[in-house]
């Protein structure tokens, strides 16, 4: 399985990735980029889909309504986001050249196509020390969504975040969740390591993740730390057998939860 993704700036779909590729059950994730005056036709097929705009100035149409949005960065603002329904067509405009991001997962339709208004997301700041980072919920409730869960993770300089590690791979009780992690960094040069692993197989791998990468997590612990002089922002799509996730810690880990600062040692130093 391929659980690392880069960019291909020469296409439209810089990021493609479909649940046949990833070789798992439910999510698909793709991120489009257009040029001012550009205009793309979307089907949703048997998913339900969330677009969540990533920079610049455009519309998105759908029914007999067209929904203005701007975006400086992901670092300067919360988006309006677009949720469409299985079965229905959808069209993303660029006023000025724009870079959407669109997940999907498969879904009934029992909700409608609306715009969720920065104003119904929630932002919250998890963890302190050097675990401190922002979360914006986009979507995580039966009313917003049939399976997917959508969050905007922004991580400052040289700190480590998805920590304390926890899996949500079905095992030790958790539900059965696939994620993505899609990058952005300021500066653009700076970069990430995520770990994935686990205690009962011989999964342990460490990926470099550099500016728009994407990284698959569908099994295992997943933490992430940006280097010093990186600050990141992630984009999290999850779906899986049922909306609502439980994941579990890892127990070894779990303590730091409970006291964020990780009993930090006092550097010797000779007087």
């Amino acid at each position: 399985m391929n659980r690392h993704y880069r960019p291909d700036y020469s296409q439209p779909f810089r990021i493609n990735v479909t649940p046949k590729e990833a070789q798992w059950r439910y999510l698909s994730f793709r991120v489009l980029a257009l040029e001012g005056g550009q205009i793309q036709e979307l089907e949703t097929g048997d998913s339900e889909i969330v677009a969540v705009p990533l920079s610049g100035e455009g519309s998105c149409a759908f029914g007999k309504e067209t929904f203005d949005f701007s975006r400086s960065s992901v670092f300067e603002e919360i988006p309006d986001i677009f949720y469409l329904p299985p079965r229905s067509t959808f069209s993303l405009r660029a006023n000025r050249s724009i870079e959407v991001a669109i997940g999907g997962a498969p879904a009934e339709g029992k909700l409608p196509a609306r715009r969720i208004s920065k104003d119904e997301i929630k932002t919250s700041v998890r963890g302190d020390a050097n675990v401190k980072r922002g979360v914006s919920t986009l979507a995580d409730s039966d009313g917003l969504t049939e399976r997917l869960t959508v969050y905007e993770i922004h991580t400052p300089s040289g700190n480590w975040s998805s920590f304390p590690p926890h899996r949500h791979d079905t095992r030790d009780d958790s539900s059965y969740h696939e994620e993505t992690y899609y990058y952005r960094f300021r500066p653009e040069n700076g970069f990430a390591i995520q770990r994935i692993y686990t205690r009962d197989t011989d999964l342990d791998v460490a990926i470099p993740v550099q500016h728009g990468d994407l990284v698959l997590i569908h099994e295992g612990y997943h933490p992430v730390v940006k280097a010093p002089g990186t600050n990141a922002y992630y984009l999290n799509f999850l779906a899986g057998d049922v909306r609502k996730i439980t994941a579990i810690n890892d127990p070894e880990y779990d303590w730091v939860s409970q006291n964020w600062a990780g009993n930090p040692i006092a550097v010797p130093m000779k007087h």
